[in-house]
């Protein structure tokens, strides 16, 4: 790497990453997925659900690779680019992206969702997702750990 630290640290600063678009890393860093592929496990369980919710979506680039949604999908969003991006992205096919602060309580009637997804969020308040969450036969923890691959 020819850039000097101070160089990289202005690069940095000056990007945009709205919507999560960290393209100005592309050459910089490199990234390896794991092989069960969250896009297309959340994309299964979309289709099978009646009410979605997706928390702290970002700007949707991943809630938006599903094929189809339900017919209630909603996703919420804290980072002003990100609401602006994600409604953008997302709202043309049938999900609404709510501003939230990302702090209890969510703003969602009690068990409005039967599917309630966040890939990375960077705060969990279980109270409030349990909440949102429609109460459902017990289910293995393989099955409802979207993310880890069923045994």
């Amino acid at each position: 790497m020819t850039d000097s630290f101070d160089a990289l640290i202005e690069a940095g600063s000056a990007a945009d990453v709205s919507g999560w678009d960290f393209a100005w890393l592309d050459g910089r860093a490199t990234e390896e997925r794991p092989p069960w592929g969250y896009a297309r496990l959340l994309g299964e369980r979309l289709g099978a659900a009646s009410a979605s919710l997706d928390i702290q979506t970002g700007g949707g680039e991943v809630l938006s690779e599903a094929a189809s949604f339900p017919l209630v999908a909603v996703a919420t969003e804290s980072w002003p680019p990100n609401i602006a991006h994600a409604t953008r992205l997302l709202h043309p096919r049938g999900v609404v992206v709510v501003a939230d602060q990302d702090e209890p309580p969510l703003p969602f009637a009690d068990a409005a969702f039967d599917l309630v997804t966040s890939r990375h969020p960077a705060t969990i308040w279980w109270d409030e997702i349990a909440r949102v969450l429609r109460p459902a036969a017990p289910i293995s923890r393989s099955t409802w750990a979207l993310g880890a691959p069923s045994s």
